[in-house]
């Protein structure tokens, strides 16, 4: 019988798995080679995995795994599109033993919302409450809160696993769905501001602090978090030009 351990790495595993592979039926992906210093890192005794991908004509795909803690094991899958007008789309699924921490977040990080844009929201909106019935997970306010526009943050038990796995497929088929049917920037003026809206993010972020990115920046430093951001998680400094 397995373990609850190997449950928790069996799913992250998989999670990670299916969001490449859906991915790649749309789009090419190319891995990064992540700098030396961010390939590993050693967070608050936990060891994560970090890998990078370039979306081809999207933008930045990061995944960061900690699989083989005993104590305490998570995932994270984070797209920053560039080249659209979309929004960042952030996941972190936390396992303590049988207790979970689910979380997929959609940031309006866009100058334009037209009715296109705000169809797709309230789709994410309409899966958010799909969910309803699932716990939610207590939030704390920050100032990131009035870009979010969508957060389905839910905190269970192994017998919701499977559902949980849904939302995570559901918002990553919309997001698809939203940016096969959203044209590219024409020019090269529209592609700097959403560049620009994704770096104020960034910096705000690391200025003004957000639970990740506090432990983060206690661990490494602000100044390596910034490269860390710039150069890997988000990839700003990948996409400016």
């Amino acid at each position: 019988m397995s373990t609850i351990f190997a449950v928790n790495k069996n799913l992250i595993e998989t999670r990670l798995e299916n969001g490449i592979r859906t991915l790649k039926k749309y789009y090419h992906l190319t891995e990064r080679i992540v700098p030396e210093e961010f390939r590993k890192l050693n967070i608050q005794n936990m060891h994560f995995e970090i890998r990078q991908y370039d979306i081809e004509s999207v933008g930045n795909l990061l995944t960061m795994k900690c699989a083989d803690s005993e104590i305490f094991q998570m995932d994270s899958f984070v797209i920053m599109p560039y080249f659209k007008n979309l929004p960042l789309f952030t996941t972190d699924y936390m396992y303590n033993a049988e207790t979970r921490s689910y979380m997929n977040e959609i940031y309006n990080l866009v100058d334009t919302q037209d009715a296109l844009y705000l169809s797709y929201i309230e789709k994410f909106k309409v899966n958010h409450e799909k969910h309803a019935e699932l716990q939610d997970m207590p939030l704390h306010p920050g100032w990131y809160d009035t870009v979010r526009a969508v957060c389905t943050a839910k905190l269970t038990k192994p017998v919701a696993d499977e559902e949980n796995m849904q939302i995570f497929t559901e918002y990553l088929d919309i997001l698809i769905e939203m940016e096969q049917n959203t044209p590219a920037f024409t020019e090269e003026k529209a592609r700097q501001k959403k560049w620009k809206r994704n770096q104020e993010y960034v910096d705000r972020l690391i200025d003004e602090g957000g639970i990740s990115t506090d432990v983060f920046k206690k661990v490494m430093g602000e100044e390596k978090t910034r490269r860390f951001f710039g150069q890997v998680f988000f990839g700003t400094e990948l996409y400016k030009n």
